[in-house]
């Protein structure tokens, strides 16, 4: 279905009103959101001039009711998803929803997402379920069926349209384009060739074959080659030790790209190896470790799709489709850019969950509180 098609009616209900950022959106800031559309911005109103193009918003409504959400997740060991599971908590707990959080063991273990899918699914306290999904295709059997009934929506990683009402996320090509690009602009064709290996993440994973092409197409024609390609699950002990053994098999490497706990692990394994001055690290996401990196001049560029705010998005999104409301196909939060210059301008509570922050499984909804009523005083 054409996204122009629901234009008009989706802009007009949410632009009526006026956006409420979240209490700890970093000083009043409004959340850069984009609509998308395959790899990359969809422009709705392609013949209008720049400045007259409204940003889609998605304001905090209040609950008629309190609506209980169910997630499931592919993962919570690393601190991408803890960032998701930060903003979708303390959403739920703004908004006074409740919402139980489950999780998969890994990219590669579809059938325990499909588990923790249809206990979502038998939970008669499920209002609406929001999936992070490790297969684009892999759960349409379940949540085709369901979907017809309920509120599905996408979470983060992209999944086929025709089982979700809506997808919350960015294009995952985008990332990989972004930093490609960096590359390609540094080293052009006609340049000294530049050599990198690519370790995107776990390569029987969608949103790695996603990221992988945007960072090819970027690199197309620049004088960038990429001289090894080593995929794995995105658990720390295991990036540390593929790159022990890209970084043997290359001794001459010029950069070491891709997860973002890879660009974590590298710092160090480049240090003991005396080579963090001879071999750039680059991340296709960010992480504590990476932002850390990137402020010390350690990582050289990254990108971020600002997963916190993915989590609140997709509280509201829920909500509003709940409460019977015209909501965006695919919204996300633009994707941006960083490196040590620019890193100060993004909000750090967009990005990352504050120190300290542990996964919360659980929170309980709040009956919203009712309008209350006089008795007219006798006369």
């Amino acid at each position: 279905m054409s996204m122009c098609a629901l234009c008009a009616p989706i802009l007009a209900a949410l632009l009526s009103l006026a956006p409420v950022p979240a209490a700890s959106a970093s000083n009043g800031m409004e959340w850069a959101l984009e609509r998308w559309e395959g790899d990359g911005p969809a422009r709705l109103d392609i013949g209008a001039p720049e400045s007259t193009r409204a940003p889609p918003q998605l304001p905090r409504i209040p609950a008629s009711r309190p609506w209980t959400l169910c997630a499931v997740y592919p993962h919570l060991k690393d601190s991408y998803w803890l960032a998701v599971n930060y903003g979708m908590v303390d959403e739920a707990r703004a908004l006074g929803l409740g919402l139980r959080v489950l999780m998969g063991k890994g990219y590669e273990n579809l059938e325990s997402q499909r588990a923790g899918v249809s206990d979502c699914i038998a939970d008669t306290r499920t209002d609406a379920l929001l999936v992070g999904t490790v297969s684009f295709a892999g759960l349409n059997d379940l949540l085709r069926p369901y979907a017809a009934q309920h509120p599905v929506l996408g979470l983060v990683n992209d999944i086929d349209a025709s089982v979700v009402r809506s997808r919350v996320g960015v294009p995952w090509y985008q990332l990989g384009w972004q930093i490609g690009r960096w590359l390609a602009e540094r080293h052009p064709a006609g340049s000294a060739e530049a050599t990198v290996a690519w370790l995107p993440g776990p390569l029987e994973a969608s949103w790695v074959n996603f990221v992988d092409r945007g960072f090819r197409a970027a690199l197309d024609g620049s004088a960038v080659r990429i001289v090894v390609v080593s995929g794995g699950d995105t658990g720390r002990s295991i990036q540390r030790q593929l790159i022990e053994a890209v970084l043997d098999a290359h001794p001459r490497l010029d950069y070491l790209v891709g997860n973002a706990p890879m660009a974590e692990a590298a710092i160090a394994e480049l240090r003991r190896r005396g080579r963090e001055d001879s071999v750039g690290i680059i991340a296709s996401y960010i992480t504590p470790g990476v932002h850390s990196g990137l402020a010390r001049g350690r990582i050289r560029v990254s990108v971020s799709d600002f997963p916190v705010l993915q989590g609140r998005l997709a509280v509201r999104q829920a909500l509003h489709l709940l409460e019977g409301r015209a909501v965006e196909p695919y919204l996300g939060p633009r994707v941006e850019r960083l490196d040590a210059d620019n890193l100060a301008q993004y909000p750090l509570d967009w990005m990352l969950p504050p120190a300290g922050f542990v996964p919360i499984y659980e929170v309980i909804p709040v009956e919203p509180e009712k309008p209350r009523t006089t008795t007219p005083a006798r006369p």
